[in-house]
């Protein structure tokens, strides 16, 4: 806090005496120790309340645990339903329609969206394999189910308002599977020479 001090200063020397007062000096002193208090409460408040790093988590959507002492059953998905994407040790992408193709074909990571969407809104059961080499980086994994749960967010958008009209309508998730790429996969993409050994 301020203070002002109003005492009178001495009288100038040589100045004559008559009816006139002199002028008194203000003399301000600043009291710096509630502004010092202060500054540690915020220091303190924001070293407790700041968090330097959140953890950093991925949402996926499961499908159900099967009940005890009941076996997995297998479902059966047509080929032209199947979509396969392959990452090679290079990061690039191909993709298969089921196992008919003779051969998978490149596609670029800003038209994967564009397929996986086109796929799930025209063909029911729509279900995505997604393939890694070990070698490929983790970040690559990560942006393509993010890529998918953006899908995934734009559809049940289109989803909550249809059931504004109809609430019998369920939300939607993509079904997809996370697997290693084999050396079957790396012969279909051509990184392992013919002749070689190779087991499907």
């Amino acid at each position: 806090m301020a203070g002002v001090d109003l005492g009178a200063g001495r009288p100038q020397k040589g100045a004559k005496k008559g009816l006139r007062r002199p002028k008194r000096r203000v003399n301000i002193r600043i009291d710096m120790t509630p502004m010092v208090d202060i500054a540690f409460l915020l220091l303190i408040f924001y070293m407790v309340t700041t968090v330097f790093a959140r953890p950093l988590r991925m949402e996926i959507s499961l499908p159900p645990k099967p009940e005890p002492g009941t076996p997995p059953s297998d479902v059966k998905i047509g080929a032209s339903k199947l979509l396969i994407m392959f990452v090679d040790k290079s990061d690039s992408l191909y993709y298969q329609i089921g196992e008919n193709m003779k051969q998978p074909e490149p596609v670029s990571f800003t038209k994967l969206g564009e397929m996986i969407e086109t796929g799930n809104r025209t063909i029911s059961g729509y279900t995505m394999v997604l393939k890694m080499d070990q070698a490929s980086s983790y970040h690559m994994m990560v942006n393509i189910i993010d890529e998918i749960q953006s899908v995934e967010r734009r559809i049940n958008t289109d989803i909550a308002e249809a059931k504004k009209r109809d609430p019998s309508q369920k939300d939607f998730s993509i079904r997809f599977s996370l697997q290693d790429m084999t050396a079957w996969d790396e012969y279909v993409l051509g990184i392992v020479k013919e002749g070689g050994t190779v087991e499907q």
